[in-house]
This record gives C-alpha cells, sequence and structure tokens, in this order.
C-alpha cells in the first residue's frame, strides 16, 4: 500500500529545508528560487555511460524487473536505475555496480528516519532518538526487508563465492521460517537453531566460516542502493522516496517506537555488569580473531558458575556481536531465573 506523507507524519516543512540547506546556492539568490535538487541536474545511470553494446545488454537485463518494481511499488521512469542497484561487482558483463547507489541510498534513508524520529518523537532524549535511528537502519532491519520484497532474487553477480554465502544463510530457513523471521520485529542476529548446541554442559566455540549466524551484509547494501535509485529516477523527490518505502520500514518503527529495543550486547553488559569480554588473534592464522565474552551465576549454595562464548571469524566486531548474541540466547533459554554473579 501507498501512503501519503501527511499518514506518515513527516514534517514537510523540515524535509523541503533539506533542498535549500544542502544545495549550493549562488549568492545574492532568493531561496524562494532556488532549484528544487540537489544537483543542477540529476545524474544520470553509470550504465548510460557504457559502450553501446553494454547499453544493448543493459536493456535486455531490464525486462526481468518487472517483478521488483510491483515487489517496491515503485516504477521506474529509467529503469537502469534500477538495474545498476541490482548489480554486483563480480558481474563482468557490466562495468558498474550497485556501490554508489548504495552510498547515496544509506545517506537518504538516514534523513528520513532522523527527521521523522525527531518530529515524531519530542519526548526522546537523545540516546533514546539514537537507538531507534540505529534499529531502524541496522544491517538485520534491513535484511528483513530485502528478503521480504526478495531484492536478491533480482542481483546480478558471478561470483561463487557470493553464491556461497547467500546458499548458505538460506539455506538456514524452510520457507515458513524465513517468512517467520522476515516479519519478527526484534534485533537478534543469531539464529536459535545455530546455538542448539549451547547447553550449560557444554559452550563449544563457533567458527564463523563454517556456520553462518547472521544476514550478509550484501542484503542490507541491496535495501540503500535501491532506495538511492528510487531517489534519483523521482527527480531526487525525497518525500516521493518516503512514499514509497514507508510501507517497508513502517511496522519495524511501529514496534520499535513502543519500546526502543537494544541489541544483544547492550542487554547481556546490563544483566551481567561483571562481565568479561575480550578478542584474541587465532593461534595459526593472524587473520581471524576469538572473540570471548564470559557471564558467571550464582546458586544459592553461593556457587559460582562461568560460562564462556567463544566465536572465530575474521572481522573482529562481528565475532563479538555474535558471541554476545549467543550469550543472551543462553540466558534465555537456561539463565533467566538464576541469580547473577
Amino acid at each position: 500500500a501507498v501512503v501519503s506523507t501527511q499518514s506518515t507524519g513527516m514534517g514537510v516543512d523540515l524535509l523541503d529545508r533539506i533542498k535549500v540547506t544542502t544545495f549550493q546556492a549562488k549568492n545574492g539568490v532568493d531561496p524562494e528560487m532556488l532549484n528544487d535538487h540537489l544537483y543542477e541536474k540529476t545524474p544520470p545511470s553509470q550504465i548510460s555511460l557504457l559502450s553501446p553494446a553494454s547499453i544493448r545488454l543493459a536493456r535486455s537485463r531490464c525486462e526481468n524487473l518487472r517483478n521488483v518494481e510491483k515487489a517496491i511499488g515503485y516504477k521506474f521512469r529509467e529503469p537502469f536505475y534500477l538495474l545498476e542497484a541490482l548489480t554486483h561487482a563480480s558481474f563482468n558483463d557490466l562495468d558498474t555496480c550497485y556501490q554508489r547507489l548504495e552510498f547515496l541510498g544509506d545517506a537518504v534513508l538516514d534523513v528520513l528516519m532522523v527527521f521523522h524520529i525527531y518530529e515524531q518523537k519530542p519526548q526522546y532524549d537523545q540516546g533514546q532518538m539514537t537507538d531507534l535511528l540505529s534499529s531502524l537502519v541496522c544491517n538485520t532491519t534491513l535484511s528483513k526487508v530485502c528478503t521480504k520484497l526478495e531484492l536478491h532474487r533480482a542481483l546480478l553477480y558471478d561470483s561463487a563465492e557470493l553464491y556461497n554465502v547467500l546458499a548458505r544463510f538460506f539455506m538456514n530457513f524452510e520457507e515458513d521460517q524465513l517468512k517467520n523471521w522476515c516479519e519478527d520485529l526484534s534485533l537478534e542476529r543469531v539464529f536459535v537453531d545455530s546455538v542448539e548446541s549451547d547447553t550449560p554442559d557444554k559452550i563449544p566455540v563457533l567458527n564463523l566460516e563454517s556456520k553462518v549466524v547472521q544476514a550478509p551484509k550484501l542484503l542490507g547494501d541491496l535495501v540503500e542502493s535501491v532506495i538511492g535509485a528510487i531517489y534519483l529516477d523521482a527527480g531526487e523527490d525525497i518525500l516521493k522516496v518516503l512514499e514509497v518505502i514507508w510501507p517497508w520500514f513502517e511496522p519495524f518503527y511501529t514496534s520499535f517506537s513502543e519500546k526502543p529495543p537494544k541489541n544483544p550486547k547492550a542487554i547481556i553488559n546490563e544483566l551481567y555488569p561483571g562481565l568479561k569480554r575480550n578478542i584474541q588473534p587465532y593461534p595459526g592464522d593472524h587473520y581471524k580473531f576469538v572473540a570471548t565474552v564470559t557471564i558467571a551465576t550464582r546458586d544459592k549454595d553461593n556457587k559460582v558458575s562461568k560460562y564462556d562464548f567463544k566465536t572465530v571469524g575474521r572481522d573482529r566486531e562481528t565475532a563479538m556481536e555474535v558471541s554476545y548474541g549467543r550469550a543472551l540466547h543462553f540466558h534465555k533459554k537456561f539463565l533467566a531465573n538464576v541469580a547473577i554473579s
């Protein structure tokens, strides 16, 4: 369903000011006479600058994008924008990729959500506004939006590595489970099925290369690149972008607004103020790291039990996030009613 600007509560006045404050006005020009656009001329798609042969190939590919337009609720005047937004750098037949549009769409999404939160939540302090914004634009939320819109199915790429990344992720789900994950309005990144082996008796080391436990960043990138494409195709009309994308984000905004969510790291830090965490190089491979989160409980006999969650990965931050996520799942399953040390 398409929504009007009024129904979202987005303040038109504040958004209109963006056209003035972000446009490089010439000296002495009346603000009312300023060009409505960020650019004097909307930049064309990078595809339109390619060779005639590449352009012919691109036009043939555009015929396959009708389902994408239907899913996102927007028909492109220039389909090359959408095609560029769905082209990975590994697709050598077209010398372009979605990264520039991703960069633009990331900024457009932030602007829309920042002004919406600022105007609709006057009771929020800076920390609450930041929490709400972060929850709306984080990779977990964007990946669910991408999966629900099935943008990944239209991605043009030629990379066995990328295929394996996507396949390992989606193989975690049956069809009903995938639908439920898309509609789950939480920020927990670790899937329950991937940490079933964590028990009070044994918590194994989890290697991220052999077990996918969170959505690939690519999924979130695609949402941002498509937003960037819509922004340019709509003539930099940011309110038109809001009209198109608000149905994608409204369920998350409504849920998160009632109680701005906290990520697993924040929750575990509050539950276990005495926890210990560290990151060490992985023995024998200096490109990998071991991220450890240790929590402790105390039973009625004053006996302390410690639980170590170790995750191995090439990215320090991701490994630590997964360790925190595992700790949170473990707490909910086994320790919710146990005294914390």
